[in-house]
């Protein structure tokens, strides 16, 4: 979908202020007629601070976090505008101009699903909302927002939202209003992605005894979340937070047969003994294995097309972190395979018989490298694929970015 967002800085209607550096100050008006879009949303995507515009238009954000965030203006009707940006480098307030929705895709073709809600909703819901036992409470309010396609040879389901979707979670005590921009699920490949910009606001009660299960609640999605991973990670204290990292290699399982009984040979090389005419099957991590001992094999599906083994010893931050100003740039080879192991893995994710093992997400990255910030934040969170315990989180574990834990972990 072809995006095209306009803004400047307003010189002359507005008159130009001293700023702190952390407040950001605008006005929102259609391009068309250069009219006021009064009750916009505006807000910071993944924080709790945000507004909407008054009856002319104008907005006012103080105290906004530190570092790169990602401005967000939506309005029914109007294109979302999303500007990334740093509050302390703002000095006038901003004009921005929405323009009108309209649905323009270039070189690809997609059909409108009648009954989409009824039929793809599954859908959806585990991809967005995840598999764990806080995504089970997670209740999305107004699910007939969303907008169910297909692409042209019915690969791939496509899905829009015609306003933000408001979640209640009611386990982190969160109202998340999320705008959602895209969200595709490739049925053959079973791959999923999403993007969008959540905001979040503080679910009300008069019992003190929820409102602090609320906050132990956000402290137990908060440890060993990639969150919390990518912060370590910044301040070179994983392995005081609990963190382990390897080095995975995944490659396309090669099935050899080799005899089941290999053949012996005196000191001299002469053989004393043939191989047995029986054959057994090993895949090609089992020979690796066999003749290098630094490799530990990493149990896969049956029915997967790939095998996996880890380096066995850990890498240090510096390995795959290099600080590079007040940001730090993320690059590694293969994959990164991460342990936690202050948390052990919900029941409903082990293989039969398995208990008390330890949270563990593969990494990939999908560019040469990315760039997280000191507090955790991903600049491009779609530069990088998450799988096994991170695949499992969504939104039922989400938190702001400038959430801080109550209580240090165990």
């Amino acid at each position: 979908m072809t995006r095209i967002f306009i803004f400047c800085f307003l010189l002359a209607s507005l008159p130009v202020l001293v700023y702190s550096q952390t407040t950001i100050e605008g006005r929102v008006i259609s391009v068309d007629d250069k009219k006021p879009l009064p009750f916009a949303n505006v807000f910071i995507s993944n924080t709790t601070k945000g507004q909407q515009t008054d009856e002319k238009g104008h907005f006012k954000i103080t105290n906004a976090p530190s570092g790169t965030i990602d401005l967000v203006i939506s309005y029914i009707g109007y294109r979302t505008f999303s500007l990334q940006m740093r509050a302390d480098t703002l000095k006038r307030p901003l004009l921005i101009m929405l323009q009108p929705d309209a649905i323009e895709l270039k070189g690809v073709t997609i059909k409108r699903i009648k009954n989409g809600l009824k039929r793809y909703f599954p859908y959806f819901q585990e991809g967005f909302f995840g598999k764990t036992t806080f995504s089970a409470a997670c209740k999305l309010k107004n699910p007939e927002a969303l907008i169910f396609s297909m692409n042209e040879d019915n690969s791939e389901l496509i899905i829009t939202a015609d306003e933000p979707l408001e979640i209640e979670n009611k386990m982190l005590g969160y109202v998340v209003k999320y705008q959602l921009e895209e969200f595709r699920y490739h049925f053959t490949k079973q791959y999923l992605s999403y993007w969008g910009y959540p905001f979040f606001e503080e679910m009300q009660t008069k019992s003190d005894k929820k409102k602090q299960q609320w906050l132990k609640n956000r402290d137990i999605a908060y440890y060993g979340s990639s969150q919390h991973f990518f912060k370590a990670l910044t301040e070179k204290k994983l392995e005081a937070e609990g963190f382990e990292i390897h080095t995975l290699i995944r490659e396309q399982k090669k099935p050899y047969l080799i005899p089941l009984k290999p053949e012996q040979r005196d000191s001299t090389g002469k053989i004393i003994s043939e191989a047995s005419r029986e054959k057994i099957s090993v895949d090609s991590t089992d020979l690796k294995l066999r003749i290098n001992q630094s490799l530990k094999k990493v149990p896969t599906n049956l029915f997967s097309k790939y095998v996996q083994y880890l380096v066995r010893t850990p890498l240090k931050e510096d390995e795959i972190i290099k600080q590079q100003g007040e940001a730090f740039i993320l690059n590694f080879d293969n994959y990164l395979y991460v342990i936690y192991n202050k948390e052990f893995e919900e029941a409903q994710f082990l293989e039969t018989g398995q208990k008390n093992i330890p949270q563990t997400s593969t990494l990939s990255l999908l560019e040469p490298s990315t760039i997280v910030e000191r507090n955790g934040h991903l600049i491009n969170p779609l530069a990088i694929i998450f799988e096994g315990r991170w695949g499992y989180e969504k939104i039922g574990e989400l938190l702001p970015l400038d959430y801080l834990p109550q209580a240090p972990s165990n």
